[in-house]
């Protein structure tokens, strides 16, 4: 079990932190750089290993979900994950657009559709492993 668990966990941070990457800093990269711009007054200077620590908190997450739900294939862990992340964001997204000006509802649904997909495919790694892994 805890070798399941590492390794989707660390199989799930690296391709999850590369697709998160590419499309927050790259297909939305013009995006968040005007949002920064924008709020500016209320951000810190990113610390790149935080963000890092955010993935592998997440991934442990999805792992740990994934292997009580008994998933083994690539397209189960993408379905599930992309499911649990939906439901992450939403209620997230939800809360921070009634509440901060500095998250405004404009870009709920760009943060759910990338959040979704980042999570279907690493949690589509996370199936894949758990099916590998004995």
């Amino acid at each position: 079990m805890e070798k399941k668990i590492l390794f989707g966990t660390l199989g799930a941070w690296v391709v999850g932190t590369l697709v998160s990457m590419a499309i927050f800093m790259g297909i939305l990269g013009g995006q968040a750089e005007q949002w920064m711009a924008t709020y500016k007054d209320c951000l810190n200077e990113m610390n790149m290993v935080w963000w890092f620590v955010g993935g592998l908190v997440i991934s442990l997450f999805m792992a740990i979900l994934l292997y009580r739900f008994g998933v083994s294939t690539f397209k189960g862990g993408a379905i599930a994950g992309a499911w649990i992340m939906f439901f992450i964001v939403l209620w997230y997204g939800i809360s921070n657009a009634s509440t901060f000006t500095a998250y405004p509802w404009s870009w709920l649904p760009y943060d759910i559709i990338a959040n979704v997909v980042t999570a279907a495919i690493a949690g589509g790694t996370i199936g894949w492993i758990y099916g590998k892994v004995k």
